[in-house]
């Protein structure tokens, strides 16, 4: 007990420095974000971070992972009490076209991480291997929306990848576009263009559509009916 409050406390700290970390970022950039000037916003010792982050590497590569893992934990919160499939999708898709979602962290905090991809192979690892992470889930849920008649048949993985353009897209662009209610005008047109693809029809996630996808997947099973009795028909004449 005492060792896993011990943990809880490294934890916490650890993430109040990343925090500060971040604020000196949006002041400073990368180059000029020191372990001192981190230690003077905190107003501690800087001994005090070298006791957590042994070099600025270190510290970038937490600060990495605390990003995408906020919004890993936004998804998480907002999706795991839902056992519907149907309804899991819709909640993961107004979520990635939502404001919550572009406010979880500050974008110049995650934009000079995302420029330190170019320059650093740890840095573009570590956020490589988050966002597969994060592209096998969406994935595995566009099939297992297909298997079940919710969306139409196509590449899932195609399908992921499309999704996670349109969303990266929208984040980049808001900050030139014209801020925040630009921002939820794009992100409201871009959500329903990922429902005319994932369904082939218009408007946002509501009653008519639930009723379309309702109808879809009684088609489906429907189908799959009439082909298993017609494959129980042809063996039927077959052996007569």
């Amino acid at each position: 007990m005492a060792v896993r409050k011990e943990s809880q406390k490294i934890d916490i700290r650890r993430n109040e420095i990343l925090e500060h970390f971040q604020a000196v970022l949006k002041e400073e950039g990368f180059e000029g974000a020191s372990m001192a000037k981190i230690a003077k916003k905190m107003d501690v010792n800087p001994s005090l971070l070298i006791h957590y982050f042994s070099t600025k590497e270190e510290m970038i590569l937490a600060l990495v992972d605390f990003i995408l893992e906020k919004f890993e934990t936004l998804l998480l919160e907002k999706t795991r009490k839902i056992s519907s499939t149907e309804k899991r999708l819709e909640t993961l898709i107004n979520t990635l076209f939502s404001r919550d979602w572009v406010s979880m962290v500050d974008s110049s905090a995650y934009y000079s991480c995302y420029y330190l991809t170019f320059r650093n192979r740890k840095v573009k690892q570590r956020m490589q291997k988050l966002y597969q992470r994060f592209r096998d889930g969406l994935e595995e849920l566009l099939r297992s929306c297909m298997d079940e008649g919710i969306i139409l048949s196509d590449d899932p993985a195609k399908l992921a990848d499309f999704i996670i353009y349109l969303v990266e897209g929208l984040s980049f662009y808001r900050n030139i576009s014209g801020g925040a209610k630009r921002y939820v005008e794009t992100g409201a047109y871009l959500k329903n263009k990922v429902w005319n693809v994932l369904r082939q029809d218009r408007g946002p996630f509501d009653k008519s559509g639930s009723e379309l996808l309702s109808f879809k997947k009684e088609t489906v099973l429907l189908v799959k009916e009439l082909h298993n009795q017609v494959e129980e028909l042809d063996k039927k004449i077959s052996e007569l």
